[in-house]
């Protein structure tokens, strides 16, 4: 593990997510104290675990897949694997703690934590909570056990102790969700699950499959009551969140990779590097050649 990275010295969002992307979640969990935003994050990030951020100074606005979201003190912001997340502005003291999750706690341990379910699909349509000050308090708290337990003696219990913290963290999150949420909001549950599943097919298979046909074909709905449901949620089409999936992807590649564009293209299927090419500038404005020059 890189101690420096992982110590209590400024981090930022890029270089939390280069270090979790490149496979360094060996030990799992991981905790990042001061994470500030740099001029770097305005470029869409891929994010390949689950972060949970507190913001603790400053103010801010940050981007997440299709939607803007505000941030100031007692911002709450749940980052699930394969989002897309990048930096609209900021003021110099923003600061946040993040806590990082490996694919291997989000696939195989939260799942069995069933009564959670709910607030992780929750979180994946409605990623950002604004938290009072006491709900700030208990969260930052939970946080702090974990991240001195982690940083403390490598004992024989240790793994299994920061995981039920981490439940313990995540069944005070649902009890926050539930009471800022109220019952208004119960008939919308159904529709704002759709809404998630919907997200999280499209993360996964938006390569290969840009048809909304498909994506209610897999969640055994009509096309027509998916769109309904995602712009209803979201105030966007399906199309229109299939289409950022590749974008965010594409500038995402050309930023952070050496990939060409024409193998760019081939990873995202597209006929050819003509086609990719129309499709990217339809969309962003820019060829993806003067898309990597600007932004290189």
């Amino acid at each position: 593990m890189n101690n420096q990275l992982h110590s209590t010295e400024l981090v930022s969002l890029r270089q939390i997510c280069q270090f979790v992307n490149n496979d360094n979640l060996n030990e799992e969990i991981l905790t990042f104290d001061n994470v500030p935003m740099s001029k770097d994050d305005v470029f869409p990030l891929r994010i390949d675990a689950l972060l949970i951020a507190l913001v603790t100074e400053g103010t801010g606005r940050i981007g997440i897949d299709l939607k803007e979201y505000n941030l100031c003190k007692d911002s709450l912001i749940v980052v699930q694997p394969k989002n897309y997340i990048y930096l609209s502005n900021h003021t110099p003291d923003f600061r946040c703690i993040v806590l990082a999750c490996s694919h291997r706690v989000v696939e195989d341990v939260l799942p069995k934590l069933t009564d959670t379910l709910p607030l992780l699909m929750h979180h994946r349509s409605e990623p950002v909570t604004q938290l009072s000050e006491k709900e700030a308090e208990d969260i930052s708290f939970f946080y702090s056990i974990i991240r001195d337990k982690l940083r403390g003696e490598k004992t024989q219990f240790l793994k299994n102790k920061v995981l039920c913290i981490l439940q313990a963290a995540l069944y005070e999150l649902m009890e926050i969700s539930i009471k800022n949420t109220g019952a208004e909001k119960t008939a919308r549950s159904r529709k704002e699950e759709i809404m998630a599943r919907f997200i999280l097919a499209v993360s996964e298979n938006f390569r290969t499959e840009r048809q909304v046909a498909y994506y209610a074909h897999k969640l055994f709905i009509t096309p027509k009551h998916l769109s309904s449901v995602v712009k209803e949620i979201s105030g966007r089409t399906a199309g229109d969140w299939i289409e950022n999936y590749v974008i965010m992807e594409a500038k995402v590649l050309l930023k952070t990779t050496d990939m060409t564009i024409q193998e760019i293209a081939v990873y995202l299927n597209f006929a050819n590097q003509s086609f990719f090419g129309k499709y990217f500038k339809h969309h962003t404005g820019s060829s993806p050649s003067n898309y990597r020059k600007e932004f290189s």
